[in-house]
Order: structure tokens, then C-alpha cells, then sequence
């Protein structure tokens, strides 16, 4: 017998479903990796919105604060504090104090009570901040994270300083998620370009492209279909 195909979870980001042959999996770990200003956190706005637009209870676990979000969700035209009002985005506040991580045994026991679907944490860069000089006790964290995570469709954010695409060492982390996107920008001329590419996702059929993205009112769009104009322009000198 054929085996059951695995459910497929929208993004809500335009364009980028597409990079994934209809969606992600669900119940799959995604890593979201990529500099300052490379857009993460709005790419985890529409995540959360989608779930939220269907009805599906979705929590934001976050080291700033919950009223700073949804000021920033609000400035995009992305409306998750009406959602956030009516209990069925839950953000959760986990502050580092004394490079000591809150644990993550109260949102898990929440998540569960409340039967969330998405979850996203931002970031795991708080781990790193925590044991700077404990790698082993790092990738620990990280396991037991994912692994709680089981039951629901995970996205996390990391940070990362390279820009090059051609260039970019794989990180530890990486490893343990089923899925990893890596966002930067490269450079066009006087002015960069924001790009994207799925450089890993675990049992399912992706497009290994880097293609552009834009931010702006309204949040993210993904271009797959075409070839940012910063890469034409680097192809074009090669060939002079």
C-alpha cells in the first residue's frame, strides 16, 4: 500500500510556498538563519498569521517584549494583537537574566494545554548567549527544544554574520533542524538586494534556488520564478 502523504503546512508568505512544492511539513523543525535586518522576524509574522487565520492556536516564544512585537506586527499591517486579544496567539515573554535561560517547561506545559499548532522561537541565539563556551551543552539545548516540539510545526530563529551564499559554513545547529532558510543580502551596485535560499529540508522536495524577496507594507514577498538582479549583474561582468 502507498504510504499516506504528509500533510502540508502554508507559510502565508507570498511566493515562498511555492519554493516547497505546495508548503512545509507538518510537524517539521525549521530553522530560520540569517543576519540583522534580514527580515526573520517578519518572515515569522506570517507564519503565525496564516495559522492564525485558520483558526489554528499558535504561541510566539520571544526575549523582548510582547507589546514591543505586535507594535512592530502592527507597523506592517500584519494584525496579529486582535488574535493575541482573543487568546488564540499566545507570546510568551522569556527574558535572560545573568546568562541564565528562563526554561522552556512553562511554555511547553502551555502549548499543550492550549493545543497550539505553530510555534516559533526567537532566538536561538539566547542558547548561544547562555553557553558561549559549553558547545556540547548547546546542541543538549537544542535537541531537547526540538524534541518538544514534536507535536507541533516549529520554526526558530538563529543568527548568522555571513552575507556570502558561496561561502557560508554550515553551523552546528543546522544539523539538528529538518529544515534550514537562509536569508542575506547581496550586494547590487550601490544599494543590496534581499535574497533567499532553502539550502535543507528533510524528506521533501524543495527548490534549490536563490531567488529575491521584498519588505514592505503588508510584510514579505517572495519572487521563485526569478533571478536576482544582483546575480544577472555579477554574470554579466564574467562574461565581459
Amino acid at each position: 500500500m502507498p504510504k499516506p502523504k504528509t500533510e502540508l503546512v502554508k507559510t502565508g508568505i507570498p511566493g515562498l510556498d511555492k519554493m516547497f512544492k505546495g508548503g512545509i511539513r507538518q510537524g517539521s523543525s525549521i530553522l530560520l538563519s540569517g543576519g540583522p535586518g534580514t527580515g526573520k522576524t517578519i518572515f515569522t509574522m506570517h507564519f503565525l498569521l496564516e495559522g492564525l487565520k485558520n483558526k489554528e492556536p499558535c504561541m510566539y516564544i520571544i526575549y523582548d517584549t510582547k507589546n514591543k512585537f505586535l507594535d512592530y506586527a502592527d507597523s506592517l499591517g500584519l494584525d496579529l494583537r486582535s488574535y493575541a486579544d482573543k487568546g488564540l496567539l499566545t507570546v510568551v515573554e522569556q527574558p535572560v537574566a545573568g546568562r541564565q535561560l528562563v526554561g522552556l517547561s512553562g511554555p511547553i506545559s502551555l502549548l499543550r494545554k492550549k493545543k497550539v499548532k505553530r510555534v516559533v522561537l526567537d532566538s536561538l541565539t539566547m542558547f548561544s548567549y547562555v553557553y558561549a563556551t559549553q558547545d556540547r551543552e548547546y546542541r543538549q539545548e537544542i535537541v531537547n527544544c526540538i524534541n518538544s516540539m514534536k507535536d507541533v510545526t516549529f520554526l526558530a530563529v538563529a543568527e548568522n554574520s555571513e552575507s556570502d551564499l558561496d561561502t557560508v559554513h554550515a553551523k552546528p545547529e543546522e544539523f539538528l533542524f529538518d529544515g534550514v532558510l537562509f536569508l542575506t543580502r547581496v550586494r547590487e551596485e550601490a544599494s543590496f538586494e534581499r535574497v533567499l535560499h532553502v539550502s535543507k529540508m528533510r524528506a521533501q522536495e524543495h527548490m534549490l534556488s536563490i531567488v529575491p524577496f521584498s519588505i514592505g507594507q503588508g510584510g514579505i514577498k517572495v519572487y521563485p520564478d526569478q533571478l536576482p538582479f544582483s546575480l544577472i549583474e555579477q554574470e554579466g561582468k564574467k562574461k565581459e
